[in-house]
Parts: C-alpha cells; sequence; structure tokens
C-alpha cells in the first residue's frame, strides 16, 4: 500500500503510480500525437459540439459507480482484516483464561493460519493451506474438550472465535473470487478512452496546439481515475497498492507471540514509501 511520507509524499506517491501508468500514457500520446494533422477534419466527423457534453455526462456516472463498487471492496477487506486481529487477540485472551497449562502451540497455530490467509489471497502456494489449518483448530479445540482442559462453555466460546475467523477468511475469499465483471471494466475503460480522445480532438481543432495539449493532459487524468479504481477494486494484489498484510499479520503475530517472533517485526519502517 503506497503511504504519503514527508512533505514530499504526494510526489513520491505520483512517480511510483507512474510505473503502472505509464503504458497507457504513452499510447495516449502517440495517439493524440499521430491525430494532431489530421485535424480539423477527424474533429468535425468525431467530435460534434452536441457529443461531448453527453459523453462527459455519461463517463463521469459510470466512472463514478465504478469507484464507489472498488473503495466499498477494498473498505470491506479492511474491516475484514481488522476483524481477523481482534479475533486472533480474543483467541489470545479466551486461551490463557479458560486453558490450564501452555497455550504457546495454539497460538502459533492462529500466527500460521493468518500468515497462510496472506499467501492464499496474494495468489502464493503455502506449505499448509488456510482451511486445513482450520480444521487442525477446530481439532485443537475438541481436543482441549476431551482431555477436560476445557470445560464445554469454555469449548462453546473458543469454536465462537473460530467460528468468526472462518466468516472472515470466507469474506475474503469471495471478494478475492469475485470481482466486477469483466465486460464492465470493459466498457469504462473504452468509455474513459473515447471520451479523452474525442475531447483532444474537439479542443485541438479550435485552440490548437495549446488546447491540444491541455485536452492530453485532460485525457490521462481521465485514465489516471480509471485506472486507480481497477487497483482499489483489487485489494490483494500487486502488493504496492494493495492492503498491507505483512504488517497486519506481523502485528498479529507481535500480540500472540511477543516482539521477539522474526515474523513479529514489521516489514518495513515507519517512513517506508510503501507497506506491503
Amino acid at each position: 500500500m503506497l503511504r504519503q511520507v514527508g512533505p514530499l509524499g504526494s510526489a513520491k506517491v505520483a512517480l511510483h503510480l507512474l510505473r503502472h501508468l505509464w503504458v497507457d500514457f504513452l499510447l495516449a500520446a502517440v495517439l493524440c500525437g499521430i491525430s494532431a494533422p489530421l485535424n480539423p477534419s477527424l474533429a468535425q466527423g468525431l467530435a460534434p459540439e452536441v457529443l461531448l457534453p453527453i459523453w462527459g455526462i455519461a463517463v463521469s456516472v459510470f466512472t463514478g459507480f465504478r469507484h464507489g463498487q472498488a473503495y466499498e471492496r477494498w473498505w470491506e477487506a479492511r474491516k475484514l482484516w481488522g476483524a481477523l486481529l481482534n479475533q486472533s487477540r480474543q483467541w489470545r485472551d479466551a486461551l490463557e483464561v479458560l486453558v490450564d497449562g501452555d497455550c504457546k502451540r495454539l497460538l502459533e497455530q492462529q500466527v500460521q493460519l493468518v500468515w497462510a490467509i496472506n499467501a492464499e489471497l496474494r495468489g502464493q502456494v503455502s506449505g499448509c493451506g488456510a482451511d486445513q489449518l482450520l480444521r487442525e483448530q477446530a481439532q485443537a479445540i475438541a481436543q482441549l474438550h476431551h482431555s477436560r482442559a476445557i470445560d464445554p462453555w469454555g469449548r462453546l466460546q473458543l469454536m465462537e472465535i473460530h467460528g468468526a475467523i472462518c466468516d472472515a477468511l470466507g469474506g475474503l475469499e469471495r471478494i478475492r473470487n469475485h470481482p466486477l465483471p469483466a465486460p464492465y471494466d470493459v466498457f469504462v475503460r473504452v468509455a474513459v478512452w473515447s471520451f479523452g480522445y474525442l475531447l483532444f480532438l474537439h479542443m485541438d481543432a479550435l485552440y490548437a496546439p495549446w488546447g491540444g495539449l491541455v485536452a492530453l493532459v485532460v485525457m490521462l487524468l481521465f485514465i489516471s481515475v480509471e485506472r486507480f479504481g481497477a487497483f482499489v477494486e483489487a485489494p490483494f494484489s500487486p502488493r504496492d497498492l494493495a492492503l498491507p498484510m505483512d504488517r497486519i499479520c506481523s502485528a498479529i503475530t507481535c500480540l500472540l507471540l511477543t516482539d521477539a517472533h522474526p515474523l513479529a517485526q514489521p516489514p518495513q519502517s515507519e517512513q517506508a514509501l510503501v507497506w506491503t
């Protein structure tokens, strides 16, 4: 996840985002550069006065809707990770209160679980899947009950926490496996590009040469806005634009296994531009 750090934070973020946008910017510049000598004939045929305002309103509506849906997905994923952190804390406290004896193995199992969830959401292969670790956690609760280490009420409390962890994992998997429909993504992108291109043709024909340059900048801004919606829509990848899941997992490790554990160390410093 990108963060604004220091007085030049905004500029640093903008330069970092160019790594993801430079191909779009280059294609837009080449398209407009090729079209400039053909004006005003292209502008007269493709960009009449009445079309641009109507198409601009439509593009704004569709882009705004896409951003709303994308941010809702991002925010839900962030809340689910926050729930996992809280449930891990509850798991630690419940074990300390309900179980007599050393619970380090069960705490390590919970830490292993959140790191496995992290890896699976990023599309990485982990040694032991999150689903298998959840089953082992349920079996561990059953074993505690069978050995009379906890009473039926304690078993119920631990299973409630286990169920909440399952719900959070299911929500994260739903966000990963069910993105916005691909045709809608293509339509919004084509709409933004077509509006930017028609605006360039119109402005270049009326106010050449500076009108075309201003229109190109506006086109690049529209492309950037559309791409930002696509980035926010996928809260788990790429690493520099996704949620800081490594950092959340490190915080959980610190809560359960103390800050001396190797996995409890934050991947980056507080002044890092990117948190992963």
